[in-house]
């Protein structure tokens, strides 16, 4: 019986000292920018979350990165080979973890440094759960959120990259966007009826055409967080993007853009619902 206790009595200790810990990294002054205090906070964040579940290793090991993050000396994105992954997650993460530090080497965590925090941190999130191959539900919350982020990331160095591009040397075609929009009901990412028209238009519409190139970008009005909106507005141009590959929409040409609640159709104040707010918005050049 006294065995027993002392367990408890072990395990109350470092309930207690895990709770400090992440307080204690949680009020810490940040030695850095905006890339610094955005894993610091994210970190911390992820390891509150796995100190619920009593998973104290991962818990401990994000607390470790929240802190070096503090102290101005941030960890990289986790190395694949650091956690046992089966290899529908190990390939997917692989080509994630490449896309990120690709846009980490152009510049990505000076130029929008909370965007390249938060998909570092995403990615993070993505491999823990991906290890435990568990909860299917937290895998695609951290692969839709490090997709978000990815694409704001990327949107932020996109202009730097088409500045580089040399002028072309002969005249070439303009090329023309026609826009189809899918919009939503409140608070979700399904498509419906009247969208999945909309994707079977656009199907229709690129038959006629010899090349095109499709753009998702997803949207949501002002009613939620904006790290929230984030994360629904990912989910709804990844709906409309299977949407078109399943109609028949080749694979190579579509690719996702998410925009949150920064673009309104309709202006409003944060906190407000607009419909023509929530949509996604098919981006067809030809």
């Amino acid at each position: 019986m006294g065995s027993v206790k002392n367990i408890f009595a072990v395990l109350a200790i470092g309930i207690l000292a895990a709770g400090c810990s992440t307080d204690e990294v949680a009020k810490m002054k940040v030695k850095g920018g905006a890339y610094e205090k955005g894993l610091r906070d994210g970190y911390v964040k992820l390891a509150r979350a796995e100190y619920k579940e009593d998973d104290w290793g991962d818990g401990n090991a994000f607390v470790d990165r929240a802190q070096m993050a503090a102290k101005g000396k941030p960890t990289g994105p986790e190395a694949i080979n650091a956690r046992k992954l089966v290899s529908k997650h190990k390939k997917q993460l692989t080509k994630a973890r490449s896309r990120l530090t690709s846009a980490f080497a152009a510049g990505g965590i000076k130029k929008a440094p909370k965007h390249a925090a938060n998909a570092q941190v995403q990615f993070d999130c993505w491999m823990q759960e991906a290890e435990e191959n568990l909860q299917k539900r937290d895998i695609q919350k951290c692969r839709s959120a490090f997709y978000g982020a990815m694409s704001l990331l990327e949107d932020a160095l996109e202009p730097a990259v088409v500045a580089a591009k040399p002028k072309p040397k002969r005249m070439t075609r303009r090329l023309l966007t026609r826009n189809f929009i899918v919009y939503f009901a409140y608070n979700s990412a399904k498509v419906n009826k009247d969208g999945a028209s909309e994707i079977k238009g656009v199907k229709k519409f690129i038959k006629r055409r010899k090349t095109a190139q499709i753009k998702v970008y997803g949207h949501t009005d002002r009613s939620g967080t904006n790290s929230y909106n984030t994360k629904l507005a990912a989910s709804r141009a990844d709906a409309v993007a299977a949407g078109l590959i399943k109609a028949g929409v080749k694979k190579s040409i579509v690719s996702t853009v998410v925009r949150g609640e920064s673009t309104p159709a309709v202006k409003t104040k944060d906190g407000v619902k607009n419909a023509k707010n929530r949509r996604a918005v098919i981006a067809v050049t030809y």
